[in-house]
């Protein structure tokens, strides 16, 4: 590489594996071929006048129109602005003010709804494989296959010109608890984070190993960090990479089959989703956002899906992954439990459990605390947000807000969100491990753990449940009973009080949405 730039990874694609094939919808590439219309949408981007520097949003699901921005962008040193759809509306423009987009790119599947926005941005470009779709009434209108058709296909001098210190891209958080804040990667840093994830999964064999022979569906959005980088690693390696647009899980389940795909990410609650396909089966799943209940793992188990957990976030990236320890029987429960809940962290990471005055505290496997991180990928901060940014990033490090624990082994546990956490009597209660045990009741479907307001204690737990059929509060309290004589849980962890829903709502990541739940009950 000339620098260590996007648009190279592709480049470099062409000289190992031209002929492998990304799969989007009814559309079939090579990577030649691919290559060969970004290189033409480049063009008549930059005779549009998109250049260093322009902010260029993009509404769409996972598609090979998406996926060849990322690269057309980069050659010009434009700034990728990734638009979460999945945001409640006033978030969703705010985002796009923010970031300060000047292009709307967008797919005829969210146009409908993007129509009220055309007054407050000047210049769009329609995704649609309908040649006639129509134009919104705008300053600039275009249509991408008609860019892509009309550009000159040839090289650009200003892709030599891209330095890996540029800004690459802007994502946001997804507002649970505020406004969303933005976060904006250098080229260096997203090829970092993205590619050392990739490179901890294809040097442990157990869980979600990746290698260049798999055949990779991301069911994770682009919107959310690339897709988990699976919008650079795949062309990396010369893997064939299969994007699924708007496919609904029996659909997904099709596509598995039919071209073959070996590797997927995704948020647990989709691959509870899956989980309910008859279909689905003998795959290997990187999962994260929320806890892996030990309920879903087993699940997933007995199909032959083998996982791993990612820990990391839009503003630290990739920080864990889970693998069986040395000497473990990759296909023992013992294994299980490990990839379920005890990561390890990729190379170059460093992560510090502290207390409340900062202080670490010891790796015993029992002692939580907040945690730290630092990684040579890490943002500068908030993009705007002065204020965010000496909070959360101080001295090299990022305070996640979340709680965690490192067992004795170097293996780190991820409790959950220090906000969502439950503190009785001065002691943590992890809320996710109450829900991995919960999960284990056949009659549970989903549940979430939410601290209530305590005179006594300071705060109790309070455990909401999804029921799959009749279940009552005290057959969950006699079963996690149970649960103390293994070593699962500890007395005083049971809940005070069960509510039985009808569903829980998920934030626009997929997780379970603890600020909702506490809205509604407490």
């Amino acid at each position: 590489m000339r620098e260590y730039v996007v648009h190279e990874v592709i480049r470099r694609t062409l000289i190992t594996d031209a002929d492998q094939e990304v799969v989007s919808g009814k559309t079939r590439l090579t990577y030649a071929q691919l290559y060969g219309r970004v290189l033409r949408l480049a063009n008549s981007l930059k005779e549009l006048g998109i250049g260093k520097g322009t902010v260029v949003g993009v509404l769409d699901v996972n598609t090979h129109r998406f996926f060849e921005l990322h690269y057309a962008l980069s050659m010009l040193g434009a700034v990728l602005h990734t638009i979460n759809f999945r945001l409640p509306p006033e978030h969703l423009v705010y985002s796009m003010i923010h970031a300060g987009d000047e292009w709307i790119f967008v797919s005829d599947t969210f146009m409908k709804a993007a129509a009220p926005l055309t007054g407050k941005f000047p210049k769009w470009v329609i995704m649609s494989d309908d040649p006639d779709y129509p134009l919104p009434e705008v300053e600039q209108a275009y249509r991408y296959e008609e860019l892509v058709a009309g550009g000159d296909e040839k090289e650009l001098p200003e892709a030599d010109q891209i330095h890996d210190s540029d800004i690459f891209s802007i994502f946001y958080t997804t507002g649970t608890t505020g406004k969303p804040k933005g976060i904006r990667y250098a080229h260096r840093e997203i090829l970092l984070g993205a590619l050392q994830l990739f490179h901890h999964l294809a040097l442990h064999s157990s869980g979600a190993h990746a290698g260049a022979e798999d055949v990779i569906m991301p069911l994770i959005p682009f919107f959310h960090i690339h897709a988990w980088g699976v919008a650079f690693f795949p062309a990396y390696t010369g893997a064939k990479l299969v994007l699924p647009g708007a496919a609904d899980p029996a659909t997904q389940v099709k596509l598995i089959k039919e071209e073959g795909v070996t590797w997927m990410n995704m948020v647990p609650t989709q691959l509870h989703m899956l989980l309910d396909q008859p279909g689905f089966s003998n795959v290997k799943v990187l999962t994260g956002g929320s806890p892996l209940t030990s309920g879903l793992a087993k699940r997933a188990a007995e199909r032959g899906v083998k996982f791993s957990l990612i820990y990391g976030g839009s503003d630290q990236l990739g920080t864990s992954i889970s693998v069986a320890p040395r000497g473990v029987d990759p296909n023992s429960e013992e294994a299980l439990e490990w990839l379920r809940a005890g990561m390890k962290l990729l190379p170059m990471v460093e992560v510090s459990i502290r207390d409340e005055e900062g202080n670490e505290v010891p790796h015993d496997g029992k002692t939580i605390g907040s945690v730290w991180t630092r990684s040579p990928w890490l943002p500068e901060g908030y993009y705007k947000e002065p204020d965010l940014t000496r909070e959360s990033y101080v001295d090299g490090w990022f305070r996640t807000g979340d709680l965690g624990f490192f067992y004795p082994n170097g293996m780190l546990y991820v409790a959950g969100r220090q906000g969502y956490a439950v503190k009785s009597g001065g002691e943590w209660i992890p809320t996710g491990m109450l829900e991995a045990v919960l999960s284990e009741h056949p009659m549970v479907e989903l549940v979430a753990v939410i601290p209530m307001p305590n005179e006594r204690w300071g705060q109790r737990p309070m455990a909401v449940i999804k029921p799959k059929g009749d279940v009552t509060e005290d057959d969950l309290r006699q079963f996690m009973l149970g649960k103390i004589s293994e070593g699962k849980i500890a007395k005083f962890w049971i809940p005070d009080k069960f509510v039985f829903v009808e569903d829980i709502p998920l934030t626009s990541a997929g997780k379970l949405n603890k600020a909702e739940l506490q809205k509604r009950y407490l």
